[in-house]
């Protein structure tokens, strides 16, 4: 790496892209779910090399657009690209004031992930190859929406299944939509269940029996709050469905946290949250030791999609790859990060692989 690269720009980039995704309107948040709201981040340097990141932004955009040009921009401004953890770690003492965790991680995950593709671009290596890769191809699931009605689950489900995807992660929190996902599948087709923290302990440990039937590959954050570790790993201990969870979860002390009280079978960062790159390799470093498999989230259509592709396919692990399963009206890749036949060639130009598409930018841009 050219060690005096200097940043000379920070800029977060807001865009609303219109999605479909083959069912009923989804209420989220108070309000209907129509838009991908992506927040791109793009590091300049002097020697003209541009990174690109993404910092999780999903219904918190106009608070993470702030946290990144108002706080940190200052910090990363005449710094040299090759002392990264020596930014990010300033960035995370001096944003902890305002939240150690959410809208101040999310930025910096942005951030660190825009630094690590300038990283990867500086030695004419991508990601991955800069990891040491061992993968080009990633197996890929169909993460379908939260439709609750079970014939819409069911077509669904057998949509994906037609697509060649071989896995399927559903997301609902009643019993009929997975039966009915289940009985499409099939018994030889693995079916995952994120429940995004709608149960209360009790409730989870009512449906797990209910579930029982439906031979789930694993079941996600079961219970609210996230935190609570002490029933996730009573659930793990008890009932014969692996735990997954993590996504929304922010450095490496809080995965070591739950992997603590024993709490899961599958650990989910997500590049975009959980603190970028560098804190996502710090959590796989600390799964292999547990020996707890390492499960990425990843419901996202721009850097983060790609930083997570690269890190899986460095990975000696067989993971496979999270896949929104919805159509944006336009992407930032173009069909480059469409799966073909369930499985998902990485990319392999330099950095993250690819650079977004200026077009959609300027056509997809929201003024701030």
């Amino acid at each position: 790496m050219n060690r005096s690269m200097k940043i000379t720009s920070v800029e977060a980039i807001p865009l609303r892209i219109p999605f479909t995704h083959g069912g009923p309107s989804i209420a989220w948040a108070g309000s209907d779910w129509q838009f991908l709201e992506i927040v791109l981040v793009r590091v300049g340097t002097d020697s003209d090399l541009v990174g690109w990141g993404e910092a999780f932004s999903y219904n918190c955009q106009t608070a993470v657009v702030a946290m990144i040009e108002e706080s940190a921009s200052a910090v990363l401004v005449g710094k040299a690209v090759s002392d990264r953890e020596t930014i990010v770690h300033e960035l995370q003492v001096g944003m902890h004031l305002w939240g150690r965790y959410g809208i101040s991680m999310f930025a910096i995950s942005g951030i660190d992930i825009a630094l690590w593709d300038l990283a990867a671009k500086s030695v004419g290596q991508s990601l991955g190859q800069m990891l040491g890769r061992c993968k080009t191809v990633l197996p890929a699931y169909a993460s379908l929406l939260k439709y609750r009605e079970p014939e819409v689950v069911a077509e669904q489900t057998a949509h994906a299944i037609e697509k060649g995807y071989g896995l399927i992660k559903l997301h609902e929190a009643a019993l009929e939509p997975v039966k009915a996902a289940r009985e499409i599948a099939g018994n030889t087709v693995p079916i995952m269940l994120d429940v995004n923290c709608a149960w209360s302990f009790s409730e989870a440990k009512e449906m797990a029996q209910q579930l029982a039937d439906c031979n789930l590959h694993w079941l996600e954050e079961p219970v609210w709050p996230p935190e609570n570790y002490a029933a996730l790993g009573t659930l793990r201990a008890d009932y014969d469905i692996p735990i997954a969870a993590g996504e929304n979860m922010c450095t490496h002390w809080q995965f070591e946290l739950m992997l603590d009280a024993n709490a899961v079978h599958f650990a989910q960062p997500s590049v975009t949250k959980v603190g970028g790159i560098t804190e996502f390799l710090r959590v796989v470093d600390l799964c292999r030791k547990r020996k707890i498999s390492v499960a990425p989230h990843s419901p996202y259509f721009g850097p983060g999609f790609l930083a997570t592709a690269q890190l899986i396919s460095a990975m000696d692990e067989d993971v496979p790859f999270e896949r929104f399963y919805m159509t944006p009206e336009a992407s930032l890749f173009g069909t480059s990060i469409d799966p073909v036949n369930g499985n998902l060639q990485v990319p392999e130009g330099l950095g993250l692989g690819l650079d977004p598409d200026p077009h959609v930018i300027r056509e997809y841009r929201i003024s701030n």
